[in-house]
């Protein structure tokens, strides 16, 4: 299995049919966590795999391959989904529905983002309004697009060495920290490419169109 291929999780939360067939490719492997079935199906997607302990989905189908969970379990259907992920070769990830809802799963979900980002593996979440993603040692680029703004935190403890290139509100080699949250809200892309490092430490990076 090519590393370079993608394996997306639809999960329960906000997503709509129009972000889906915007940003799902055909060789996508999908998996659904439980409800994210429906978010699925009804917008036109068969899943490689669904999971879950199916006590929010509509029905259950018999004609999908699917792994039961119990319903008193230590991670989230969205957690397991990630993990038979990477037991199936994939360090690509891409999660829809894993926001709105309840809160504590949106901040589950980034958290989990962020243990991806650690163990070497790209992760993204991507809602209507939303794309979230988090990078540890490492930096990324992002495109400027109208009406978008940029967020920057650190997570989980401070991060060294942050830069910010092609901002409004440009950083230069600081030291980030997770409890002034204030300071890398909302900036601006004012080059073609936004470019943010971290040299050591891990980033939550929201970028946001308004």
């Amino acid at each position: 299995m090519g590393t370079e291929r993608r394996c997306v999780i639809i999960g329960g939360g906000d997503c709509s049919a129009e972000i889906l067939k915007k940003n799902i490719l055909a060789d996508d492997f999908i998996i659904c966590a439980d409800s994210g079935f429906d978010i699925a199906t009804n917008s036109g997607f068969v899943p490689d795999l669904l999971i879950g302990d199916f006590d929010s989905i509509k029905a259950i189908p018999e004609n999908v391959n699917k792994i039961t969970l119990p319903v008193e379990k230590d991670v989230t259907d969205t957690v397991a989904a990630f993990n038979e992920g990477v037991s199936l070769g994939f360090n690509r990830f891409v999660l829809f529905g894993g926001t709105g809802g309840r809160f504590e799963h949106t901040f589950a979900n980034v958290s989990l983002m962020a243990n991806a980002s650690k163990s070497g593996m790209y992760f993204e979440i991507i809602d209507d309004k939303h794309i979230f993603r988090s990078i540890t040692n490492s930096k990324i680029c992002i495109k400027r697009k109208n009406n978008q703004q940029v967020s920057v935190f650190a997570f989980g403890d401070r991060a060294f060495g942050v830069t910010l290139k092609g901002f409004h509100y440009p950083l230069w080699d600081y030291t980030l920290d997770p409890f002034n949250g204030a300071l890398g809200t909302s900036n601006d892309i004012v080059e073609d490419y936004g470019e943010i490092s971290v040299s050591n430490g891990t980033l939550i990076i929201i970028e946001t169109g308004m």
